[in-house]
């Protein structure tokens, strides 16, 4: 494939990559020990973080009311961040397929210019992919402000390791909108081909053969965006999953933390950070949730054009074109699959919200339990103390 300018990436997902590379994910070439000493500093990471984590002291810090469950809960998702964390990083350092997408997305918008005519304006890819940092940055400030403000050494621990997270499904977020700016200018050049060949309905047919060599194009570009649909589940495909699963037990786990500080009148600024935090993970796979329904959206639309379309339905040629297009059109889906396990978009945010809710519901029901099992135990205890010898 020919060498591309680049610039579509400039737009969107060069800074992502500079901020990984400052982080230390990814390293700032591409020779075999540079990748090893990135590894290295994973190891070195995670093996800090854990070693900080499973020493500290529960039942003096905060564990009160000595709730087990409370310690399991914490460890389980300090386990899965460490997890997501080793499985970004070897995803990224050795299985990267970030060269051969950008290369694939020049290509398609180098197709919409030459081939179609078509004045793709990088404003659109621009505005979704600031808007994508927009959020990024607020998020991570936010985090940041209310985890000084609380002060604890639990959240330092694995302050970097949820910077990772954040950055790897920020950049799927990107993809995301990437893909969304290229069906909507599908489904513009579509529409203007529809036009044309109305237009062109009663010229003769050497002249209405320039706009069947377009449609041909537009299949085949619709047909290139698919597989770099395709090309970037496979570069998600063992990170995402986790990540959904750590963005699972955190948004079922933090409620029920807030909980725990309001019976047991612990720090107000626990408190916060817990919805704070809350808050913003739910923020955090809205985003990419939304930008998939949207292009499904816009997929259905694409296609609905060219079912519609009667003109010219007499010519054959123009008709057997049509008829490859529909058929392509109706095989290919625009849906992200998270390794297999849940498909991403606005169906998929439901059926989380629904479980989320219902572990936080058996875990505060869990709670209740477990402190009336305590008082029957220590009435019981203080019972056969009170008793006449």
């Amino acid at each position: 494939m020919r060498l591309m300018s680049g610039e579509l990436d400039s737009c969107s997902l060069r800074r992502m990559h500079r901020a990984m590379k400052c982080l230390g994910i990814i390293p700032f070439g591409q020779h075999f020990y540079l990748k090893v000493l990135c590894n290295l500093f994973m190891v070195f990471v995670i093996g800090t973080a854990s070693s900080w984590r499973f020493s500290f002291n529960y039942e003096f810090a905060y564990d009160f009311l000595n709730d087990h469950m409370s310690r399991i809960l914490d460890l389980t998702n300090f386990l899965v961040l460490m997890s997501a964390h080793f499985t970004i990083v070897m995803e990224i350092l050795w299985g990267n397929r970030s060269a051969e997408i950008e290369q694939q997305m020049e290509q398609i918008l180098h197709d919409l210019r030459v081939h179609l005519g078509r004045e793709v304006s990088l404003k659109r890819f621009r505005r979704y992919s600031n808007a994508i940092y927009g959020s990024l940055i607020s998020r991570f400030l936010l985090l940041f402000g209310v985890a000084v403000y609380n002060n604890e050494g639990l959240v330092f621990s694995a302050m970097y390791s949820e910077a990772v997270m954040q950055l790897r499904f920020t950049e799927f977020s990107l993809y995301c909108g990437v893909a969304l700016a290229f069906h909507q200018e599908l489904c513009s050049t579509g529409s203007s081909l529809l036009v044309e060949l109305h237009l062109t309905r009663f010229d003769l047919w050497p002249l209405r053969r320039f706009t069947l060599e377009k449609l041909s194009r537009l299949q085949q570009i619709h047909g290139r965006l698919w597989q770099t649909i395709r090309i970037i589940e496979r570069n998600f495909q063992r990170s995402l999953s986790i990540m959904l699963l750590k963005f699972f037990v955190d948004t079922a786990a933090l409620p029920y933390w807030l909980y725990l500080s309001k019976i047991q009148h612990t720090s107000v600024s626990v408190q916060y950070y817990c919805a704070t935090e809350e808050f913003c993970k739910l923020m955090e796979i809205i985003v990419p949730c939304w930008l998939c329904s949207r292009c499904d959206l816009m997929q259905r639309k694409f296609r609905s054009i060219f079912y519609r379309l009667a003109t010219g339905r007499r010519n054959g040629q123009l008709n057997a074109a049509l008829i490859r297009i529909c058929i392509q059109l109706g095989q290919e889906k625009y849906q992200f699959s998270a390794g297999g396990f849940a498909y991403i978009s606005t169906e998929m945010l439901g059926t989380f919200l629904f479980g989320m809710i219902s572990y936080i519901v058996i875990g505060i029901q869990f709670n209740l339990n477990f402190n009336a099992s305590n008082s029957r135990k220590l009435a019981a205890e203080a019972a056969v103390t009170d008793a006449p010898i």
